[in-house]
C-alpha cells in the first residue's frame, strides 16, 4: 500500500486556503458591492417609472385641482365664515323659511394620507406633516311648510361650495303636522393654496326644475299626516220577501279594531301628551285617540311604553301595541310599574306633578 506524499497534502491544503481567501476577497470587494448597486438601480428604475407615470397624468390632475379651487368660498377663515353665513341666510329666505339660524365651528386641518406611510428622510417627514386642507363644520336650521323645508334641502344639495351634507332632520311641529323644523349639518373645505387670490363671492345656484318637482311631490304626500279615513260603502239590501224577523244582536267588532301605535311627546324628559293609533282591519278606517276619546266604548286614558290604558264599562284595561280591543286585559292583572311602582299617569296630568 502506497502512502500519499506529505508534500502533496501540504500543497492541497495551501491551495484550499488560497481559494477561500480569494473568494472572500472577491465577494467583499466585488460581488457584494455589485449586488447592492444592482438593487439600488432596480429601486431607482421603479421610482423613475412611478415619477414618469405621475408626470404623464399631471395635466389632468392639475385641471381637477383647479376646478376644485373654483368651488372654494374663500381663502381666509374670516372671509369663509362671513360668506358662508350670508349665503345660507339667503338660501333660507329664498326657500321661504322662518327663524333661519346658521352656526359653525373653527376650521380643523386635515392631514395628508401619507401620514400613515411612515416615510423616511427629511422629505418624507415634510410630506407626512403636510396639511392638505381644513374643514369647517356647521349647522343650518329653520322652520316652514313641508314644501319650503324640502325646497331648502334642494337648494343646499346643489351649492358647489357646500362640499358635504352630513345630516338632514325634518321634524313635524304642531298638532296638525303642517309646520316643520329643518336641521342640517354640513362641512365646507378650505384650501387656500387652490383658491384664486381674488375669488369673488360665489353665487347662489338654483336647483333645476326636475329637482324642484321632486321636492313638490314629496311635500304633497306629507308622510307625517295619517291618510284620510275612507267610509265603508253601505251594503246592498235586497227587498224583503218574507216578514222581517229581527236578527239576533251582533256583538261589536272588538276584534276588528287593532292598536297599531302609541305616541308619547316629551318635553325636558317629561311626557306631556300621548296618542293611540287604531285601525279597523276590515274597512281600513283609522282613528287617532287622545285621552278622553273612545272607540266602541273603550275610552283611551294614557300610554306607557307599549301599553295603552283604556276604560271600558267602568273598568280599567291594558291593550298592548299590536293587539285588538278584544285582547284587553284587566289592568290589575298586568305586572307593570302601574302595580309595583305606582299607576300610569291619568289623562290631563301635567308633567312633573307629584314630584318633590
Amino acid at each position: 500500500m502506497k502512502r500519499t506524499p506529505l508534500g502533496l497534502v501540504v500543497r492541497l491544503a495551501v491551495l484550499g486556503v488560497v481559494l477561500s481567501v480569494g473568494y472572500w476577497i472577491v465577494n467583499a470587494a466585488y460581488l457584494k458591492p455589485v449586488g447592492a448597486v444592482r438593487k439600488q438601480i432596480e429601486e431607482m428604475n421603479a421610482t423613475y417609472k412611478r415619477a414618469t407615470d405621475t408626470m404623464e397624468n399631471w395635466p389632468s390632475i392639475k385641471r381637477e385641482l383647479q376646478a376644485f379651487g373654483l368651488t372654494q368660498i374663500g381663502r381666509e377663515f374670516d372671509q369663509v365664515e362671513h360668506r358662508l353665513r350670508t349665503s345660507l341666510q339667503d338660501i333660507g329666505e329664498r326657500a321661504g323659511l322662518r327663524a333661519v339660524q346658521v352656526s359653525n365651528g373653527p376650521p380643523k386641518a386635515e392631514r395628508t394620507p401619507l401620514a400613515a406611510a411612515r416615510l423616511r428622510g427629511k422629505l418624507g417627514r415634510e410630506l407626512m406633516e403636510a396639511q392638505d386642507f381644513a374643514v369647517v363644520k356647521g349647522t343650518f336650521s329653520g322652520s316652514g311648510s313641508l314644501e319650503q323645508v324640502v325646497r331648502a334641502v334642494a337648494f343646499l344639495q346643489v351649492q358647489p361650495w357646500l362640499h358635504r351634507i352630513e345630516r338632514v332632520s325634518i321634524e313635524p311641529r304642531g298638532r296638525e303636522r303642517q309646520a316643520f323644523g329643518l336641521d342640517v349639518a354640513f362641512s365646507v373645505a378650505i384650501a387656500p393654496d387652490l383658491c384664486p387670490p381674488n375669488a369673488a363671492m360665489p353665487p347662489i345656484v338654483e336647483p333645476d326644475e326636475e329637482l324642484v318637482k321632486k321636492a313638490v311631490r314629496i311635500a304633497q304626500r306629507n308622510v307625517f299626516v295619517a291618510p284620510p279615513v275612507q267610509a265603508p260603502r253601505p251594503p246592498v239590501v235586497d227587498p224583503p220577501v218574507d216578514p222581517i224577523v229581527p236578527p239576533p244582536a251582533v256583538p261589536p267588532a272588538y276584534d276588528r279594531w287593532k292598536l297599531t301605535g302609541l305616541l308619547e311627546r316629551r318635553v325636558d324628559g317629561q311626557t306631556v301628551s300621548v296618542e293611540a293609533w287604531l285601525i279597523q282591519t276590515q274597512t281600513g278606517e283609522r282613528r287617532i285617540l287622545r285621552p278622553g276619546d273612545d272607540v266602541l266604548g273603550h275610552v283611551f286614558e294614557w300610554a306607557e311604553g307599549e301599553r295603552g290604558y283604556f276604560v271600558f264599562e267602568g273598568r280599567r284595561f291594558v291593550i298592548r301595541q299590536g293587539q285588538t280591543l278584544a285582547d284587553r286585559v284587566p289592568a290589575d292583572q298586568v305586572d307593570s310599574p302601574a302595580l309595583g311602582g305606582g299607576t300610569a299617569p291619568m289623562p290631563g296630568a301635567k308633567a312633573g306633578e307629584g314630584e318633590g
